[in-house]
């Protein structure tokens, strides 16, 4: 058959299939669109396709230069780097401040040879009061008499005992007053305290304290 004749054939094919297609279109025809096919399992004998490429093997590497596989990690990748936490500053203690009246109190008094330990005897200056004052209230509240044992100090408590020594007498006296008040002094003995010592004057005694 001449190549004239077969494309006779085709334009002929084509034209009925573009009428079949139109009336259809106008009739509401629809035919259905050609699906391809499923390409063979193996490429036909005499087809042009992609040709065949052989890969050689690979080839098997050392066991020494083989590298072992293993799912633990390394610690610096698992574990995160603790950062270094910034010292926390402390604050220091502010100095207490110190009243006026603290400041201004002598460091070194009298009293502190009074308010020593009861174990033992001591020594400090003493005076004595009594004529002038009996019939008036003691810094405690008692009214002072000629023959009252007692003395004055500046802070022992009232109802403290004190064993007072001089010339070879002893005598105990009571605690009720505040005194004295002269520089140096640590005891103001009572009348009847001073009349027990034969004491007189402004001298120094020896005294131990035997409590309340």
């Amino acid at each position: 058959m001449s190549s004239k004749k077969l494309q006779n054939m085709a334009l002929y094919v084509a034209a009925l299939a573009l009428a079949a297609s139109v009336t259809g279109t106008l009739l509401g025809f629809q035919f259905p669109e050609p699906q391809a096919a499923a390409s063979p399992a193996e490429r036909p004998v005499g087809t042009l396709g992609i040709g065949e490429q052989s890969v050689p093997p690979t080839e098997e590497v050392p066991a020494d230069e083989k590298i072992e596989l293993t799912a633990e990690r390394p610690a610096s990748i698992v574990t995160p780097v603790a950062k270094a936490k910034a010292p926390v500053p402390v604050a220091k203690p502010k100095p207490r401040p110190v009243s006026a009246r603290a400041a201004a109190a002598p460091r070194n008094r009298p009293v502190a040879a009074a308010a020593a330990s009861a174990s033992g005897w001591k020594s400090a200056r003493a005076s004595w009061y009594g004529p002038g004052f009996y019939g008036n209230r003691t810094a405690s509240g008692a009214i002072l008499t000629e023959g009252m044992m007692n003395v004055a100090h500046k802070t022992l408590p009232f109802g403290t005992r004190i064993e007072f020594k001089f010339g070879g007498r002893t005598a105990i006296a009571v605690v009720n007053d505040r005194g004295p008040f002269t520089p140096g002094r640590v005891f103001d003995l009572g009348p009847g305290t001073a009349t027990a010592l034969g004491f007189s004057g402004a001298q120094t005694v020896k005294y131990r304290i035997l409590g309340r």
